[in-house]
């Protein structure tokens, strides 16, 4: 009896794995010939069964994530998946990678996953950010990537003038693991050694000139859990030092424990394709750990977008607060190319502020290829709580358009002030 229950039971399993087989064959075959009329529409596109929004950023190349992202909202196309499969194996040195097509959550809606199999080393050199702009000078980081049994090391060089009160230029290093006995967990360390240069604005601003460093050097070790879905949660430590401007004043050390929460979730079917992403920062120094200053940084941001065939609009909110003595290279600023562009930082502040809040607002409509945008950005930064000098908040706004092409970027920005527009205008290249 037992023989003959083992009997049906794999004769049933047989039968039930042929008919998928041949549904989902029917499937492909059905997507196929209708291809030529382009009746249906990509909802989603996963690598491995990993979809891209919830796949950690070391371990796919940025330009090849913008051109799958870019895949989202489009006609099917098979000729044109079979070539990206392709390329997807030569650039990733995959052993295999086959593309399939799995029923959408809408209806003459798709989901695209590329099987990969294998993986051997692989070398890529890329550009992640290059940016000029008519206020300033550029700003550009060149990085190159071993990837090695699921492990990744990247050693680049930056000169970056756009994201802090500070120029700084130097060198980094990261080394990203594969999987420490599960998917969901992950390790990291990353080293950064840097030379600073300041504006004469913020040379004028400081209270004394031990404030400011001439080099700074970082060592972040950190661990990453995958909890549960579209929840990781990444801890760590950062050992900073710097080495002071003034003679005889020794190092400093900014060392803290550090803690990033992600959440990102993707609401499928129907016309509309839209995704919410959201994100906790901490870093708390603190002189357990040695450091010479004592403080903490919350930093939360949250982000909505909309896709729908040509249309995408997003809603991408930002606010921190500092309490302590932060050094310079913490505090927040705003009039960066992504955060109230147009306007200059050393005007806002030019030593930044323990107090942030912005928000951005921008629509987009795809053109070929690329994408025209519009935007709106309002935002302030402040001195509060216990600060020997307190300042006004002031809310400044600024507008502007652009044009977007896989990561080339052409944006103008327009600060709104009283009485006076005076544009500003950026180019480059951005992951």
């Amino acid at each position: 009896m037992p023989v003959l229950l083992r009997s049906i039971l794999l004769s049933t399993a047989l039968l039930g794995t042929v008919s998928s087989l041949a549904a989902g064959q029917a499937f492909v075959r059905d997507v196929a010939a209708a291809n030529v009329n382009q009746r249906y529409s990509i909802e989603s596109i996963s690598l491995g069964g990993v979809e891209l929004d919830r796949m950690e950023p070391a371990k796919l190349p940025p330009s090849l994530r913008v051109r799958l992202m870019a895949l989202i909202g489009q006609k099917c196309d098979m000729a044109a998946l079979a070539d990206l499969a392709s390329e997807i194996r030569q650039e990733l040195h995959f052993r295999s990678v086959t593309e399939r097509l799995l029923k959408g959550n809408g209806p003459d809606m798709v989901k695209v996953d590329f099987d990969v199999a294998g993986g051997g080393f692989a070398f890529e050199v890329n550009v992640p950010k290059l940016l000029f702009t008519s206020q300033e000078r550029a700003t550009g980081e060149l990085d190159a990537t071993v990837a090695f049994r699921g492990n990744r090391l990247m050693v680049g060089a930056v000169s970056n003038g756009d994201d802090l009160i500070e120029r700084f230029s130097g060198l980094t290093a990261r080394f990203d693991s594969a999987a420490l006995g599960t998917d969901r967990l992950h390790a990291s360390v990353a080293v950064e050694d840097y030379r600073e240069q300041w504006n004469i604005a913020t040379r004028d601003a400081v209270a004394s000139e031990s404030d400011l460093y001439r080099s700074r050097w970082n060592v972040a070790p950190q661990l990453t859990f995958a909890v549960a879905g579209p929840v990781t949660v990444s801890v760590g430590a950062s050992f900073e030092g710097m080495e002071s401007e003034t003679p005889g004043a020794g190092n400093r050390s900014a060392n803290a424990g550090t803690l990033d929460v992600r959440y990102g979730h993707k609401i499928e079917g129907g016309p509309v394709q839209q995704r919410i992403e959201a994100k906790y920062s901490l870093r708390l120094a603190t002189r357990a750990l040695g450091s010479t200053y004592a403080y903490a940084r919350h930093l939360i941001s949250f982000k909505y977008e909309a896709r729908s065939g040509r249309h995408v609009a997003s809603d991408t909110f930002t606010g921190g607060a500092i309490s302590g003595d932060a050094p310079l290279f913490d505090q927040f600023v705003l009039g960066t190319s992504t955060a109230l562009p147009g306007w200059d930082r050393f005007q806002i502040d030019p030593l930044g502020a323990n107090r942030i809040v912005h928000n951005e607002m921008s629509y987009g409509y795809r053109i070929g290829e690329g994408m025209v945008e519009a935007f709106y950005d309002a935002g302030a930064v402040w001195q509060g709580g216990r600060q020997p000098v307190q300042q006004p908040t002031v809310l400044r706004h600024s507008v502007g358009f652009g044009y977007k092409q896989g990561i080339f970027v052409l944006t103008t920005a327009f600060p709104i002030r009283n009485g006076r527009v005076e544009p500003v205008f950026m180019a480059g290249m951005n992951y």
